[in-house]
């Protein structure tokens, strides 16, 4: 499974527009803070899983099985290194 951190945003949406033309949509993971706004991404049969890059368990469990991650950076200044540090913990 590939995983997409900030489905949501617009670089996540254009992601997983591009990724959906060569893989099936079940082996893709959008991680999402909010999904209320991934109901269109469920819906085409993405796998939508609840994390916050602040979460490092949350970010654990939403990326079980997952052997692929892309890693879009939020746009909070000055939160990004330790953000993508949990990211990557998680990962492990």
């Amino acid at each position: 499974m590939i995983a997409i951190t900030g489905a949501t945003g617009q670089l996540g949406h254009y992601v997983i527009e591009s990724l959906m033309k060569t893989v099936p949509a079940s082996q893709i993971v959008a991680i999402v803070r909010n999904p209320a706004k991934a109901q269109a991404l469920a819906a085409q049969g993405i796998t939508v899983r609840q994390a916050d890059y602040g979460d490092e368990a949350a970010l654990t469990s939403a990326l079980q099985g997952v052997e692929k991650l892309l890693l879009i950076s939020s746009s909070e200044v000055g939160q990004r290194a330790p953000q993508h540090r949990n990211v990557i913990n998680a990962a492990k």
